[in-house]
């Protein structure tokens, strides 16, 4: 498989998406955030982290080399500026790949680059809500966003699941919303 254009579309959406949840919220208290015993801050620095980690994995490094980047503050003063950077770097690096069949070696598995996209999307989606969603409750997934997690996501979700890192998932109900869905498939309640 290889990345598309609409995939590149998205990441950058996605990118994008959760450059404006931090540029919109206080990360200098110890506000609470979704992902049970993390602040807003942690959670916003695990997915600035993560765009270094996951840029790393092109390098054929090994994972602990970049360790340090999990407990790091990569928000800084401004963390919607430290994520546009890091994750220009990261986009690039896909982009430079997108046709690839380079091997990725994430601590779980080994990857490949359609798998790291979408791995990076749902990162930046579901971390975005995680954050917004403390401060407004109703708060939505984007659409074209959430129709492509549930489209593409499978193999991530099981990759996830089988290694422990994601709950299991929920039926949210027949007249469940788009956001309700995208959070139950990915084992979380609104």
């Amino acid at each position: 498989m290889t990345i598309t254009d609409a995939d590149l579309r998205l990441l950058t959406r996605a990118t994008d998406g959760f450059g404006a949840v931090l540029a919109r919220t206080d990360l200098t208290g110890d506000d609470a955030g979704r992902c049970a015993g993390w602040t807003l801050r942690d959670v916003a620095n695990h997915v600035l982290g993560g765009a270094i980690r996951y840029q790393h994995y092109f390098s054929g490094g090994d994972p602990a080399e970049v360790a340090w980047s999990r407990t790091a503050d990569h928000a800084g003063g401004d963390a919607a500026a430290a994520h546009r950077r890091v994750s220009a770097m990261l986009n690039d690096r896909i982009t430079e790949h997108r046709g690839s069949a380079i091997t990725l070696h994430h601590p779980l598995a080994d990857i490949d680059v359609p798998t790291l996209l979408v791995l990076r999307v749902q990162e930046l989606v579901l971390h975005g809500w995680d954050i917004a969603s403390v401060a407004a409750p109703s708060v939505t997934i984007d659409p074209a966003l959430g129709v492509f997690l549930l489209e593409r996501g499978a193999s991530v979700r099981t990759l996830l699941r089988d290694h422990g890192a994601l709950g299991p998932e929920h039926d949210p109900g027949a007249e469940a919303d788009l956001t309700a869905r995208v959070l139950a498939a990915w084992g979380r309640w609104p």
